[in-house]
């Protein structure tokens, strides 16, 4: 299943990674470090205020903490995320879907007409996922095509909140959509000196 998946080749007696894959399936990624990334999604609703419009990143850490978005009401929930909008339509939420062309390992849309969605509304808060921060001076995407869809969001939001895990530091990304400077806060796990002094330009980071 997994090799009809791209994820690993097969060989004589063991499996290995297929080194071509430039990003593992959701549903993968939402295994990795589960007990970290709930407790930051659920900081991170915190933030979020009754009758807002939320825009939700597609990343494995907010799909993993998606039910405590119940804490709040009269929410108008946006993402390009497939299984997040189901997750929200699960809960009965109100939900617009940036649609468009589908990335299949990720489960989420891009390109013009998600862009055209985005274009048209107006965020109160939006909350974006990271692919790693190591090394770099801002959040990061494994996926050019999408980074123009983040800029969107950005510019389209009253305020902006980044969330991972403390294991986004020990990963690396190609493509940044966001320097440190233009959040409002960066929510994630307890950090150590060092990597509180690589996101010094953060505004508000709580841990």
């Amino acid at each position: 299943e997994m090799e009809q998946q791209n994820i690993v080749i097969r060989e004589h007696g063991y499996a290995r990674m297929d080194n071509s894959l430039g990003e593992l399936p959701v549903y993968l990624r939402s295994q990795e470090h589960p007990k970290e990334k709930r407790k930051v999604v659920f900081r991170a609703f915190q933030e979020i205020k009754d009758g807002q419009v939320v825009y939700l990143d597609s990343g494995s850490t907010i799909i993993l903490g998606i039910q405590y978005i119940t804490m709040k009401k009269d929410l108008t929930i946006v993402t390009n995320s497939l299984p997040l909008a189901l997750e929200c339509a699960k809960m009965n939420l109100r939900i617009v879907f940036a649609g468009g062309n589908v990335l299949n390992e990720g489960l989420r849309c891009y390109g013009f007409f998600a862009d055209e969605v985005i274009n048209r509304i107006n965020i109160d808060v939006a909350i974006l996922g990271t692919d790693g921060i190591m090394n770099c001076d801002g959040f990061t995407h494994n996926d050019m095509r999408e980074v123009g869809f983040k800029r969107h969001i950005i510019n389209r939001s009253k305020k902006i909140i980044a969330v991972c895990d403390r294991y986004k530091f020990q990963k690396e990304a190609p493509f940044i959509y966001c320097k440190f400077s233009e959040i409002d806060q960066l929510i994630t796990n307890e950090l150590t000196k060092e990597e509180l002094e690589q996101v010094k330009d953060i505004k508000n980071i709580i841990q």
